[in-house]
């Protein structure tokens, strides 16, 4: 159904540039839905509207519209367009589901983006590494379960093991990549990290590919890393902190 409603999205590049883009596009979308008051079947903008309009990325209108879907709140009809699926007022009490869904979307990223450069990482850092580039990673590693053991107020250090290791390959460009990411996931993964906290599973993990790149074995390190950083267990993390144990309907 088509509604006679001029868009008008204000231009983000303006607004200061507070927050993630796609989450504010997220927002834009949802104050135009309750402005105008669309109903279900209400066709939205075109993607090329909301990126002209509102001065984003392709990407990113992307990244916000999988959001709205993933909710339920939009419907994506390829090759037709996108329709609204959910009353304004579902829209309304979604606020936190919203920014909620922004957040795991962006921890999903993240990680995808993670594994290939760990992967990378870690199959230079096999045929590079020096014995003394590996016994200060031990040496981390053992300071690492000291802290786990002994202080409860031990920090995990995130992403330490894996800067260090890219450290070793000697590539800059990897080893500020991964800077980025680490300050990003630790920006946003605050609630995760603090409702999973799997250190000793992570601490055994990096033991073994730590053990596979002294024995030269690039196959296995490959494989370990892979295992490492699971998008399947990450999927899993999401699902156990948005329904943890003991609320009705999610034993």
């Amino acid at each position: 159904m088509s509604l006679d409603v001029t868009p008008n999205f204000p231009d983000l590049r303006q607004d200061g540039g507070r927050g993630r883009v796609a989450d504010r596009v997220v927002q834009e979308i949802r104050h135009f839905v309750e402005v105008n008051q669309l109903q279900p079947g209400h066709k939205l903008p075109a993607e090329r509207i909301l990126i002209e309009q509102l001065g984003v990325s392709r990407s990113s209108v992307r990244e916000a519209l999988k959001v709205l879907a993933t909710l339920g709140l939009i419907r994506i009809n390829h090759g037709d367009g996108m329709y609204v699926a959910a009353s304004p007022e579902s829209w309304d009490t979604n606020s936190n589901r919203l920014f909620d869904a922004t957040e795991e979307n962006a921890l999903r990223s993240l990680v995808e983006i993670r594994l290939g450069i760990e992967f990378a990482a870690a199959t230079a850092a096999t045929m590079r590494a020096t014995e003394e580039d590996l016994d200060r990673l031990e040496a981390m590693l053992d300071a690492h379960e000291a802290g786990l053991r002994s202080d409860p107020n031990f920090v995990w250090d995130s992403l330490g093991f894996e800067l260090a290791l890219i450290e070793i390959t000697g590539n800059t460009w990897m080893y500020e990549i991964e800077a980025q990411l680490r300050d990003t996931w630790l920006s946003l993964s605050k609630g995760l990290r603090s409702s999973v906290a799997r250190y000793f599973e992570w601490l055994a993990e990096h033991r073994a590919i730590l053990a596979s790149i002294r024995s030269r074995n690039v196959a296995q390190v490959q494989r370990l890393v892979i295992a490492h950083i699971s998008l399947e267990r990450f999927e899993h993390d999401i699902e156990s902190r948005n329904h943890p144990p003991g609320i009705p309907g999610h034993e």
